[in-house]
């Protein structure tokens, strides 16, 4: 008895790992739908699936002009049908696609080995444990129940993410460019908010490059990738991407947007900003005069533009917080200089890379409404990839994993809570 119980302990990683991978399993059986949203979702894309069914060319022709009409991805819906085709119970295609969906945790763990095994020799087992932290996301758990496009996308961003890593660590292996372009490229068509990424990817790939003429290749190969979906969308005019109900079309005042977009970012990073407790220490040593500064001339204008319409649902966990206690945005606007003044803090570790990719997430999410899912867990992933926030050695303390754990489950748990009990 006491082997086995010496053997879980020394396996802790892979004790979580199973304890967490059958939550999700029996959370499949039970029908776990705490972000709400998802069920609805896969409802409607597993009936696009029939309309593929019953006439196929129509279907994708006829994507945008449908009488149930979406904003999925026809890629991810074809995903869909082409399961179904092989197996043909829709709650067997479920189960397939959420075990697909969790190899996420699979690769955001490779990458966190090439980030922190390779670089700064923290132990294997505790970034297995850290890569596990996803299974307690919210919307990471109800999109992959209930398998949405987003989390589909996710997973080929993350092979794609992978790639680049392993570019960054051995530039002379061009393939890595070339798999990590092929994967985000497949990543776009199942989502493609995920295709301007690009921007980023080319840029530091560009800057890694052994020969620069090589830039052309790479170049050509993303627009081969691209001619499809620029045909499909712009050519053919099928540009399903617009469609929505109310808030959720296609808004590109982006400013009015902002401060959503860096609440939702910035209670994803709470557990960095702990970590980085030395902001609020050296705060109240050492006036910052120049981040109030830049905070108290970005703040009201952010205020001032704000337009949100939380019946369009979305808009983060601070917004709805703010309208359950109030009825009304009082504490989000209250709110929107401590977010402003942090996200600063953050943008300022390696402010090139950080502005750079925070300008992507903004502009990830065109439409008016904004859900939790948009970056959940895609930032928690960015954080121990390609986000600089200089994350040391100390951060893999024992302390710092249960704050991440405890984070992870408080937000689990009160999403359970609001879901089934409150519903604000």
């Amino acid at each position: 008895m006491n082997k086995h119980i010496d053997f879980i302990i020394k396996n802790y990683h892979i004790t979580i790992f199973i304890l967490l991978y059958l939550s999700l399993i029996l959370g499949f059986f039970l029908g776990e739908n705490i972000t709400q949203g998802p069920k609805f979702d896969f409802n409607h894309s597993s009936k696009q699936a029939e309309l593929f069914e019953n006439d196929f060319l129509y279907t994708f022709f006829r994507y945008d002009e449908l009488e149930t009409p979406s904003r999925i991805s026809p890629i991810y819906i074809l995903l869909i049908f082409g399961i179904k085709k092989i197996v043909l119970d829709i709650e067997i295609v479920r189960f397939i696609l959420l075990n697909i969906i969790i190899l996420n945790q699979t690769f955001f763990y490779k990458c966190l080995k090439i980030c922190f095994h390779k670089k700064l020799n923290i132990e294997k087992k505790i970034l297995f444990l850290l890569s596990c932290v996803i299974f307690l996301s919210p919307s990471f758990r109800s999109n992959a129940i209930w398998p949405e496009s987003a989390m589909v996308g996710l997973l080929l961003f993350n092979i794609s993410l992978y790639y680049f890593l392993k570019f960054n660590e051995n530039s002379n292996n061009i393939s890595y460019l070339y798999l990590n372009i092929f994967f985000l490229a497949l990543s776009a068509y199942i989502r493609p908010s995920f295709a301007i990424f690009v921007i980023f990817f080319f840029i530091y790939s560009f800057l890694r490059l052994q020969k620069k003429s090589k830039i052309f290749n790479v170049i050509i190969f993303n627009c081969l990738l691209a001619t499809p979906a620029i045909y499909y969308l712009f050519f053919l005019e099928i540009f399903f991407i617009n469609i929505g109900v109310g808030g959720s079309k296609l808004d590109f005042d982006y400013l009015s947007k902002l401060s959503i977009i860096l609440s939702i970012v910035i209670f994803h990073l709470i557990p960095i900003l702990y970590y980085k407790r030395f902001f609020i220490s050296d705060f109240s040593k050492k006036i910052d005069v120049k981040m109030l500064a830049l905070t108290f001339l970005i703040s009201p204008i952010l205020i001032l533009h704000f337009n949100y319409d939380i019946n369009f649902t979305g808009g983060g966990i601070f917004l709805h917080l703010s309208n359950f206690l109030f009825t009304n945005n009082t504490l989000f606007l209250v709110l929107i200089p401590i977010i402003t003044f942090f996200s600063l803090k953050l943008l300022e570790i390696d402010f090139k890379k950080n502005i750079l990719i925070l300008t992507i997430l903004v502009l990830m999410v065109p439409q008016f409404s904004i859900y939790h899912k948009y970056y959940d867990p895609l930032v928690l992933i960015l954080i121990f990839s390609i986000l600089n926030f200089k994350i040391d050695k100390d951060f893999f303390s024992q302390k710092n994993i249960l704050f991440l754990y405890g984070f992870y489950l408080t937000y689990f748990l009160i999403s359970f809570v609001n879901s089934y009990f409150i519903n604000f």
